[in-house]
């Protein structure tokens, strides 16, 4: 999966897509980069990144769906609105690549790397993390719907690593 950056008359429209829903900021389609980037879960939808390229202040982030953005806030509700009318769709191949994305736009971490094994009820992952106090050693489960639940964590190394300024699976 790889970002891609939108063709003048798609930017032109994402643009004006986003002003009609963001409260806060105005994009100008000449000053802005607009990329998307293809997620395995969500078959239907992308991820959407804003840059307006100011040294301070890093991209915003949307997914786009059927007809619809949503942004992607730090909020764990735009996240489970967007499972299910996206709609979801984890399998054993998406579920590490889906813990990701909630990890990093919910909860401010970076997933390193994990294990993954399929449950009755879902999926448990052992995970590598990184966030701003340390790097640890987790384990999730994640269900059907895309809940994510954290059932233990132990940190195994300091501070040190900054986490990464952009997203990518």
């Amino acid at each position: 999966m790889s970002w891609k950056t939108a063709a003048a008359d798609e930017k032109l429209a994402l643009v004006r897509d986003i002003n009609k829903v963001e409260p806060a900021m105005r994009f100008n389609p000449d000053q802005t980069l607009v990329e998307s980037l293809s997620l395995p879960f969500y078959p239907k939808a992308a991820l959407l990144r804003f840059d307006k390229g100011q040294p301070r202040g890093g991209p915003l982030w949307y997914m786009k769906l059927q007809g619809e953005i949503v942004p992607l806030d730090g909020s764990v509700a735009n996240i489970h609105y967007v499972n299910a009318n996206a709609p979801l769709d984890l399998t054993a191949q998406t579920v590490a690549a889906y813990l990701k994305f909630r990890l990093y736009f919910a909860d401010n971490l970076w997933l390193e790397s994990a294990l993954v094994e399929t449950r009755e009820e879902g999926f448990r992952a052992a995970a590598r993390v990184t966030e701003r106090a340390g790097e640890y050693e987790a384990v999730y489960d994640i269900s059907a719907r895309g809940e994510v639940e954290e059932l233990k964590k132990e940190q195994t190394a300091p501070a040190g690593k900054p986490l990464p300024q952009s997203f990518d699976l």
